[in-house]
């Protein structure tokens, strides 16, 4: 009774984290709203009679010309640094501002964690009487995906791309999905330390939980792997959005990930599904703190030409 009751307290707990990205923006400080432009500070030239109306060509310099909307989001440093603790604090402290719709992705987490509940053990079963070579090649894929050692290679190389090739986004993508990865291991050991469930792989039951201890075994729950790869394919997934292929990518190979755990009888399928909400969520939430950081810098000093039949001029604007 008591495990069962430990199991309820755990998954209430968890997806407390979860509905983050609604309300995350609102506990940062706003950032100060742009005054309207001043756009009309003209340096006259020669009068030059024309017959045409006037005219304005909206034409950034090549030294003022934005390159890219990334922000400050995009370099490494002490203010990249401290976010981990500041955004880590904003994203815990978001449920304050729940309001129905939230409460109802909360109900439909632990809805669906609660019916996995009831059939773990003949997911567990299934997965374990249908294994051939196959599938487990691509078990042995899923698994590395979810594995820190082999992801964080590939995001530090897009990041080195980035600084290379002068591509803002790519360098903010990197960085972003590194601070995901790294508030969703915390949340992912928080909850294992806690909960104590036995693994499939052990022989026990999926009701078993031991939590909270501090002892190194029976860390079932939630799947560490696939809070992972969810963590990083989310933010992937929404900078890179505008490309068709590059979402259902990112979520397929870390859907991948989670099924490769089951499949390996590390995990409960109940585990898998916990993690892939936890990163997914996690990762929203930060996306939506640093949204706004987007394109602040762009296009704030312009020189315009300026043509009319009174006069030919240049005009400069400022976007305060």
């Amino acid at each position: 009774m008591i495990r069962n009751v430990t199991a309820v307290i755990v998954v209430i707990i968890a997806t407390a984290t979860f509905n983050l990205s609604t309300y995350a923006a609102e506990l940062s400080p706003p950032l100060s709203q742009p005054l309207p432009e001043l756009t009309a500070v003209t340096v006259q030239a020669a009068a030059a009679p024309a017959a045409t109306p006037a005219t304005t060509l909206a034409q950034p310099t090549a030294t003022t010309k934005a390159k890219d909307s990334a922000g400050d989001m995009d370099k490494i440093n002490l203010n990249y640094l401290k976010g981990y603790l500041v955004d880590t604090g904003k994203l815990v402290a978001s449920p304050i501002h729940w309001e129905a719709g939230d409460w109802l992705k909360l109900g439909l987490v632990l809805g669906v964690t609660s019916s996995l509940f009831l059939v773990d053990q003949k997911i567990k079963d299934f997965s374990q009487e249908h294994k051939n070579s196959v599938l487990s090649g691509f078990a042995s894929v899923g698994n590395a995906l979810g594995d820190p050692l082999y992801t964080l290679p590939p995001v530090g190389a897009f990041y080195l791309y980035g600084q290379l090739a002068d591509d803002p986004k790519a360098r903010r993508t990197s960085l972003l999905a590194v601070e995901s990865l790294a508030i969703t291991s915390v949340m992912t050991s928080g909850l294992k330390v806690l909960a104590k469930r036995h693994r499939p792989s052990t022989g026990d039951s999926p009701t078993t939980w031991d939590g909270p201890n501090f002892s190194l075994k029976n860390l079932s729950f939630c799947s560490g792997h696939t809070s992972s790869a969810f963590s990083i394919a989310t933010v992937f997934a929404e900078e890179y959005k505008d490309n068709a292929y590059i979402p259902p990518l990112a979520y397929g190979l870390a859907t991948l990930t989670g099924l490769s755990r089951i499949y390996s009888n590390a995990h409960w399928a109940s585990d898998a599904f916990f993690g892939a909400a936890l990163g997914y969520f996690v990762s929203k939430g930060l996306l939506s703190l640093h949204k706004e950081e987007k394109g602040k810098k762009a296009n704030k000093f312009m020189l315009l030409p300026e043509i009319s039949k009174d006069m030919t001029g240049l005009s400069v604007k400022y976007d305060f």
